[in-house]
């Protein structure tokens, strides 16, 4: 009898053992989640911020110095493809910019948050600004143009992503 309750109490301390084991393993499991959760959470704000940053970039003038009545302005109309560089390797999708000075309109195709508005773009000379919200945080977007290409940064918290982008029709 004594050999079985001490059989017992070792099943018991084995069992308990399991389920600790069990329990931590579903705790790291849990943190895992979470944490992929955040990090491509982070990566979409990043994408939002660098987008923002190619439409602003895509409303610029292209006027140098001197009169705007006399200097031809830049027309940054079109379809873009944008690259934004992220910790996390980096997004990609098209800028589309419409309209005429003064009256830009820009939108951000993604895969990840579907179409994003540009607002407030504006385009003096070459150099294009624009905001974005991505997922309730805005991004401010700061670039300038070369004939059909375009390069600059998104601004997104803390964050300065930089963005590249070349014009694939007008």
């Amino acid at each position: 009898m004594h050999k079985g309750l001490k059989e017992a109490k070792i099943a018991i301390f084995k069992t308990r053992r399991r389920e600790k084991l069990f329990k931590l393993i579903c705790h790291y499991l849990n943190i895992q989640k979470e944490m992929k959760a955040l990090i491509r959470m982070k990566f979409g704000l990043m994408l939002v911020a660098v987008m923002l940053f190619a439409v602003g970039c895509a409303a610029t003038d292209g006027t140098t110095s001197g009169s705007k009545a006399k200097a031809k302005t830049y027309d940054p109309t079109g379809t873009w493809d944008y690259y934004v560089s992220t910790p996390d390797g980096g997004s990609a999708g098209k800028m589309v910019i419409t309209g005429a000075p003064g009256a830009y309109v820009g939108v951000l195709q993604t895969d990840q948050f579907g179409e994003l508005e540009m607002s407030g773009l504006d385009v003096q000379g070459t150099q294009m600004t624009a905001n974005l919200e991505v997922m309730g945080m805005s991004a401010d977007i700061d670039c300038s143009f070369d004939g059909d290409s375009m390069q600059g940064t998104v601004y997104l918290g803390d964050d300065a992503l930089p963005i590249e982008a070349t014009r694939v029709s007008k």
